[in-house]
């Protein structure tokens, strides 16, 4: 366990998914934030293989962030899945501690190994956007959704390989439509996330219309900053 400013403990867990007592704990953590949230629970589960998780002293989960080592292409990389946190708790920067931990874990394996890894995530929300254009390295698409022909051609490898059957949108190539079904926000948390992202004066959501409401996700990709 390492402490962060948030205080508590950030504990990074391996092989969750067998782990009945913290499952149980992610779907009562996540029942406030989407519609349905078992079918994301499971898919994410099915995905991921390690946790990082934030608890108090009486062991109840109040913040966790998904990843998983994988290849893309051939290529060692991290898959960046859900993250979450106890809704009292929102907007604390739980989330932020979890992310930067998990950096400063990943610079420490690409020291080991002398090579960077790719990163790679979706997400619908301006807020995670936003975050990660500002603390991840080489980011794209950028805060205007601007990309280079390096960045896409990733992506494209990307949709290729763990996104079979999703097209290659028309609009704008990071862009998933229709891809993350049955993961509705409920009606508080897009009320909360309407109030969070006016503050941020981006309109790259509004600019290539996605609708998380449609489902719709932005494929973004980026590196550990030196």
């Amino acid at each position: 366990m390492v402490l962060t400013d948030n205080i508590l403990p950030i504990e990074l867990k391996t092989n969750f998914k067998f782990d009945k007592v913290l499952v149980s704990k992610l779907l009562d953590l996540t029942r406030a934030t989407y519609v349905n949230n078992i079918e994301l629970i499971e898919r994410e589960i099915e995905h991921n293989s390690d946790i990082y998780i934030i608890s108090n002293s009486n062991e109840d989960l109040l913040a966790f962030f998904m990843i998983n080592f994988e290849k893309v292409n051939g290529q060692d990389t991290y898959y960046l899945g859900l993250s979450g946190c106890r809704d009292d708790l929102k907007g604390n920067g739980f989330g932020k501690s979890l992310y930067l931990k998990f950096m400063d874990d990943c610079r420490l394996r690409e020291k080991q190994e002398g090579k960077k890894f790719l990163l790679w995530w979706t997400t619908a929300t301006p807020i995670v956007y936003y975050w990660f254009n500002k603390y991840v390295a080489s980011v794209q698409p950028d805060m205007n959704g601007d990309y280079n022909d390096e960045g896409k051609s990733i992506v494209l490898s990307i949709i290729k390989e763990k996104f079979r059957g999703i097209p290659v949108d028309k609009v704008h190539p990071f862009i998933l439509r229709s891809v993350a079904q049955n993961t509705s926000y409920s009606l508080n948390e897009q009320a909360r996330l309407l109030v969070a992202t006016e503050s941020l004066g981006m309109d790259v959501f509004q600019k290539f219309s996605l609708k998380e409401e449609n489902a719709d996700r932005f494929l973004m990709i980026g590196y550990t900053p030196d």
